[in-house]
């Protein structure tokens, strides 16, 4: 293998790479800002160099640098942040109503 073919191959990998990264983050929103946070919160660790530490910090979550709880979860995702949780207006008979969701209707075929 000479150097073009290794250059060729490390290209194509790191772009590989970045479109698998961007599907994740399409696709599973949640699980891909888990990883982030777990993955900046290993490279933030006291004992790990400046430098290193310093990619922990930009790699955080929008969340965390935000100041909030850095589950990467976002707001109410631990239930422990304080916030009032929405409750549906009971009828007069205690029964709750029936909401249906008229962004998920179904889809023309």
């Amino acid at each position: 293998m000479n150097a073009a073919q290794l250059a060729q191959a490390i290209i194509l990998s790191l772009i590989a790479t970045a479109c698998m990264l961007a599907v994740l983050r399409q696709l599973l929103p949640g699980s891909s800002r888990r990883l982030q946070a777990a993955i900046a919160r290993g490279l933030g660790q006291p004992s790990r160099s400046r430098g290193v530490r310093a990619i922990g910090v930009w790699l955080q979550p929008a969340g965390a640098k935000a100041g909030a709880c850095g589950s990467g979860g976002g707001c109410g995702s631990c239930g422990g942040c304080g916030v009032a949780s929405v409750t549906k207006p009971a009828l007069a008979d205690g029964t709750l109503p029936l909401v249906f969701d008229t962004k998920r209707a179904a889809r023309p075929k």
